[in-house]
């Protein structure tokens, strides 16, 4: 027999409703993967709700234009699956694998996938609005238009991965790692998160409007033309990064080190920077400032050379910066 015999798409059998297919799938799928006489799973245009399947293990499968709504794949295992236009709202895959997956056109609105491992995965076209992402891994994932708006990624790990043209506007990045990412033309507005790590990645072009990063890591990060207009990033650490071109028109850097940083054109107008620290005057020459800069002295800008505005003031003022968690212990 060869290989397409060995193939079966289960929508083809009408006495069985789509749960009932979808069951004999995932049995005969996992004979399949252990190498006896099963078959391959091919699912095409089936809707499955309320199903609740722990461990499946649907490795290697292909779906296509199927939808399993409502249903709970906790610790399931997808790896170098095939899911194309499917619609998976509201399902839980917790703990999932979809190591090596290709997805493409797939919704996964308000979805669940803690814990879930999207490593190596290639994602196209995809949406993950409102998912809870959280300490998902998805290193060396490559995603190309894909939108991740609103969704939970707290803790998630990005190390190593391609995003292009990818939304993550209004996500929660506390924690979440994006070391030695590749980012490309994604957009972060309204982000928001402490301790986002972005070290050693490049995030060209990408757009952090009215973002909320305290204290975030772009240590050797490399940003150029990316926009931070209006982002709160108080002891943000940008030591040795490139800011060549970036725009910084009205955030709030106060405490920030600045360290070894490229700043080329870098657009501060408008921007706090009081108390910022390892600023050089070479830095804040190259850069643009203007009157309602705050420079790192605490007095307005524009910069001049040999003021000695590049050095932090010591004094603090409370009432023109929000206090940490550790000043209020403190007290």
């Amino acid at each position: 027999m060869d290989g397409a015999a060995q193939t079966e798409i289960i929508s083809l059998v009408p006495e069985l409703d789509d749960s009932s297919r979808f069951l004999q799938l995932v049995r005969r799928h996992a004979v399949f993967v252990q190498g006896a006489d099963g078959q391959r799973a091919v699912v095409e245009g089936l809707t499955v709700h309320d199903l609740t399947l722990h461990d499946a293990v649907l490795k290697n499968a292909r779906m296509l234009r199927t939808s399993l709504l409502d249903c709970d794949f906790t610790g399931a295992t997808f790896e170098g699956a095939e899911l194309e236009n499917c619609d998976f709202e509201r399902t839980g895959f917790g703990s999932a694998d979809f190591t090596a997956a290709v997805i493409a056109d797939c919704q996964f609105s308000c979805a669940w996938l803690s814990n879930a491992c999207l490593a190596e995965a290639r994602l196209n076209g995809t949406t993950f609005p409102k998912v809870q992402l959280e300490k998902a891994r998805l290193h060396d994932v490559v995603a190309q238009a894909c939108s991740f708006r609103g969704a939970d990624l707290s803790e998630a790990m990005f190390h190593h991965a391609h995003l292009s043209e990818c939304d993550l506007s209004e996500t929660v990045l506390r924690r979440a790692q994006f070391y030695q990412s590749r980012l490309s033309f994604c957009g972060f507005q309204g982000a928001r998160g402490d301790n986002a790590n972005f070290s050693g990645a490049r995030v060209t072009h990408c757009v952090f409007d009215s973002a909320e990063l305290f204290g975030a890591r772009f240590q050797k990060a490399d940003a150029q033309s990316s926009s931070f207009l209006r982002a709160i990033l108080s002891e943000a650490d940008f030591r040795d990064a490139n800011l060549s071109g970036a725009k910084f028109g009205g955030a709030t850097l106060a405490r920030a080190k600045f360290g070894g940083a490229r700043m080329l054109t870098a657009d501060l107008r408008g921007a706090n920077l009081d108390r910022a620290r390892e600023l050089t005057m070479s830095q804040l020459s190259q850069s643009l400032t203007d009157r309602a800069t705050v420079l790192p002295n605490g007095r307005r800008g524009p910069y001049m050379r040999y003021s000695g505005a590049e050095k932090p003031r010591i004094q603090e003022d409370s009432m023109e910066l929000r206090r940490t968690p550790k000043e209020d212990q403190g007290e």
